[in-house]
């Protein structure tokens, strides 16, 4: 799902230009206008120009209604053009509409920018302040439309179904590729201790990764996941009596309560670590979790496992209760 879109970016995009130096601004401009001269962009106002003016002799409303209807769909075009690089798609009425309607109330602000942008531009050019004055004005006014057409583009890439080079979401996939790379190292590595019966280190080597990484409940997530995979169960258990506790003590006890049934049903054998955990598991399966049948399992063998404690006798009115 894309994910929805500030419109104060596009402002963001509108005084991107003035960042940096004049030389900075001049050397990006000269860019794209070398860029666009190349692709046939100086032509299509030009077209636009010579086609209204054609119409205008026989019917001056026909030619306003055309001229009106080739610049309100210019902006797409160029979108086009840029995108495409084919003079031919960019005049094609079909890809038009779908670009405008891709940018949606988008287009219909980039429409407003583009007027306001050559109303100031017309002011600026009749009062002959500075010819350097007028100048850059107008290349800053150029290339922030430039900026805000395609900053458009990118906001709306979703929705345009469009394949950026750098976007957040290509930067956050590679550094999460890159992270999991590293900590299958560390589980590797740990699994090989596992293998050859160094459990101490092995299990030093997880709590430290752990550790490090704050004890973060996706970590803990992860790790399991990975530990449930080798032949020794012991890891995989421990870890997840670890996380059942850390998740209790957080009030996230929805997610304690699957983080069990998921563990039970890959070992029956399977129990949270203390008398409190154990209790707390089950009784949130007797009542709200529905799933009555895990806590029959973890109260049966409870007064064995924490003979002596304060819990049992609440633990075995509990069990009463289920077998009635």
């Amino acid at each position: 799902m894309a994910a929805p879109i500030n419109d104060n970016s596009l402002l963001h995009h509108l005084i991107r230009p003035a960042r940096g130096g004049a030389l900075a601004l001049v050397i990006v401009f000269g860019i794209l206008f070398t860029v666009t001269a190349s692709a046939g962009l100086p032509g299509l106002p030009l077209g636009i120009i010579l086609l209204s003016r054609f119409f205008a002799i026989h019917s001056p409303a026909g030619a306003i209604a055309l001229a009106t209807l080739f610049l309100a769909a210019s902006p797409a075009s160029v979108a086009i053009l840029g995108l495409e690089g084919n003079p031919i798609k960019a005049l094609n009425p079909v890809a038009l509409i779908r670009m405008i309607a891709g940018l949606g109330g988008r287009y219909a602000l980039l429409l407003g920018i583009i007027a306001a942008a050559t109303l100031l531009l017309q002011v600026v050019f009749h009062l002959h302040l500075w010819n350097i004055l007028d100048i850059t004005i107008g290349m800053f006014a150029i290339l922030a439309m430039f900026s805000a057409l395609s900053g458009s583009l990118y906001d709306r890439r979703h929705e345009l179904g469009l394949e950026a080079w750098h976007s957040p979401e290509k930067v956050e996939a590679k550094k999460r590729a890159a992270e999991d790379a590293t900590n299958a190292v560390v589980v590797t590595e740990a699994y090989g201790l596992v293998r050859v019966g160094s459990h101490v280190k092995a299990w030093e080597m997880l709590q430290t990764w752990l550790t490090e990484r704050g004890n973060e409940f996706t970590d803990y997530r992860w790790l399991i996941e990975r530990c449930a995979t080798w032949n020794d169960r012991r890891y995989a258990n421990r870890l997840t009596e670890e996380y059942v506790e850390r998740l209790l003590a957080s009030r996230r006890t929805g997610e304690a309560l699957d983080t069990v049934v998921a563990r039970c049903r890959q070992d029956a054998d399977f129990r949270p670590k203390t008398a409190a955990a154990t209790l707390e598991i089950a009784e949130l399966a007797a009542r709200g979790g529905g799933a009555s049948k895990l806590a029959r399992h973890l109260l049966r063998d409870f007064g064995e496992r924490f003979a002596g404690d304060a819990r049992v006798s609440a633990a075995q009115d509990l069990a009463r209760h289920l077998e009635e």
